[in-house]
């Protein structure tokens, strides 16, 4: 289950793992931190596992998040709740992490600190700022990466795709009601966080730059109004979705052939139900 953030696709797969008498495993790189809860919407209808795992003051990376829902499926299996005929349901919305778990991909290794800090200062100004850091850390503690592509690894799962993509209008306006609600109640965190961020503690720097963190510190600092920080959240929400859109565009594109792949706008009417039809079909 994958889709763009704020698009409706957490809910359905909790239906979908109620279904299975089990609970959705997230695929998303930052509801991993346990104390920033509200900030990264953690909350749902029923229970998802790796979901507030590690700390902010810890790291957290693609292989390790690979690893620890193949660790989940293997806990299962060990305690006899699953055997290898019964699905899982991913609730994914970090295209990198769902794209490490379905395809048999190799990983970059760990980049030391050093080399990721001369990265980002060297790859400021490029056009996706991100993008270019993350080549420079290769070079600078690889020699390059040589890995092949992120695309062309075979299935490691018998996988059905189901992807929420909704219509632009539809989510920008549940980005609106997100900001808003995290900026009325995210406050706390962000305090907390200040204050950590502020003290011996350091606080990972992928969670002070997330959205609704940065805005907020802003915010607890002085330096910015809750409005403004709301509508900055809005804005660098609708860039995500619209990266998370062309990642799984792709992704869809990939598997055809390979896997069964439904792509639904939960903005029109009925959309949500087919796609819990669609899944109970597999379950039956």
């Amino acid at each position: 289950m994958c889709g763009p953030t704020a698009g409706g696709k957490s809910a359905i797969a909790d239906e979908f793992s109620e279904a299975l008498s089990t609970h959705a495993i997230l695929v998303d790189s930052m509801q991993v931190y346990r104390e920033v809860p509200v900030i990264t919407n953690q909350a749902r209808g029923r229970p998802a596992r790796l979901s507030g795992i590690v700390s902010v003051t810890g790291g957290w990376s693609v292989a390790d998040h690979r690893d620890a829902v193949h660790r989940e499926l293997r806990r299962d299996i060990e305690e006899g709740s699953r055997n290898l005929e019964i699905p899982f349901v991913l609730d994914a919305g970090t295209g990198m992490y769902l794209n490490a778990i379905l395809l048999d991909i190799p990983l970059a290794p760990s980049v030391p600190v050093r080399a990721r800090e001369v990265a980002r200062a060297l790859s400021e100004g490029a056009p996706n700022p991100r993008r270019a850091s993350r080549a420079k850390e290769l070079e600078l503690s690889v020699g390059g990466d040589d890995r092949g592509s992120i695309w062309g690894g075979d299935l490691v799962h018998e996988t059905e795709m189901v992807y929420m993509r909704p219509d632009i209008a539809f989510l920008e306006d549940r980005i609106r009601s997100r900001s808003r609600r995290i900026s009325s109640f995210g406050m706390e965190e962000a305090e907390a966080l200040s204050g950590m961020a502020d003290g011996v503690e350091a606080v990972n720097k992928s969670v002070l730059d997330s959205i609704g963190v940065r805005e907020l510190l802003s915010v607890v600092r002085g330096a910015t109004s809750r409005g403004e920080a709301e509508e900055r959240m809005n804005i660098r929400t609708r860039r995500l979705a619209k990266r998370q859109i062309r990642w799984f565009d792709k992704l869809a594109g990939t598997l055809r052939g390979r896997a069964r792949v439904s792509v639904l706008d939960p903005s029109e009417a009925g959309k949500g139900i087919n796609a819990i039809n669609t899944m109970h079909g597999i379950i039956g």
